[in-house]
């Protein structure tokens, strides 16, 4: 964005993930400057934060810790609105666009005038009866045709005002806003069967924080065998209660997004 427009920041957090902090760096790079792209990096050691185009935060933390993850985010995001007008928070899996019948994420945000933006979640899911392994060569949307919406998803992202967070970033401490039904946040997590399940093999393997194991937080993450991966990839949207993942096509419009 340039100089003389309103300025926004996009934060989110990594940790060895050279799978998808490639795919988010190439989205959001069409829409910020490298200045104002923040990446908070959690002791990364496979070489996937160690080029340019974007500011890289050294962090460091002992352990798998939502909490701290939320907090040191959270931290970060009310630092960088002492100077910029907004911040788009996000997961390193995470990609916030307007439905392109309505424009680009850079008109969303030149337009924002609210306090916050919540999206409208949707979860891409790889079908393997009709869909081969990812090609991560090419554009993801023209492989991947089917989604499910999420909730869970449907996060306040984009903010002009400090947020009291959750662990995930799924809500904020007394917002009761409904999601805006023209921004969408895409979930990468599960755009492949396999990609996804070594992922989880990778997270399971890491040292957790205790009170993360007790409380269950981010049980998915440490799902990884059979038949309870497959159980989880299409049957769990990781919701409380019992929410039916009910899988859709993607619109057409979709495919030129990334």
């Amino acid at each position: 964005m340039t100089r003389d427009r309103r300025r926004c920041a996009v934060l989110t957090i990594v940790r060895d993930e050279a799978i998808f902090f490639p795919i988010w760096l190439r989205y959001y790079a069409r829409f910020f400057h490298p200045l104002d792209i923040h990446v908070l990096d959690h002791g990364s050691t496979d070489g996937s934060t160690s080029g340019e185009g974007f500011v890289r935060i050294p962090v460091e933390h002992p352990t798998v810790d939502v909490l701290w993850v939320r907090d040191t985010v959270q931290a970060q995001q009310h630092l960088l609105l002492e100077r910029y007008d907004a911040v788009l928070c996000v997961d390193v899996d995470e990609i916030v666009a307007p439905d392109p019948q309505w424009g680009t994420l850079g008109d969303y945000i030149e337009g924002f005038r609210g306090e916050i933006a919540r999206c409208s979640g949707y979860e891409i899911i790889h079908v393997r009866d009709a869909e081969p392994p990812l090609d991560l060569g090419r554009p993801v949307m023209q492989q991947r045709f089917h989604w499910f919406p999420n909730r869970m998803y449907s996060k306040p992202a984009l903010a002009r005002v400090p947020l009291q967070m959750s662990p995930g970033f799924h809500e904020c401490r007394g917002l009761a806003q409904e999601p805006d039904a023209n921004l969408y946040l895409i979930h990468l997590h599960r755009m492949d069967y396999e990609l996804c399940r070594s992922r989880h093999r990778a997270r399971a393997a890491a040292a957790w924080n205790d009170r993360a194991l007790r409380h269950s937080w981010y049980y998915q993450m440490r799902i990884q065998d059979e038949p309870e991966f497959g159980r989880w990839f299409y049957g769990d949207t990781v919701s409380s209660g019992t929410v039916p993942l009910r899988i859709e096509p993607i619109p057409r419009r979709f495919r030129t997004l990334m």
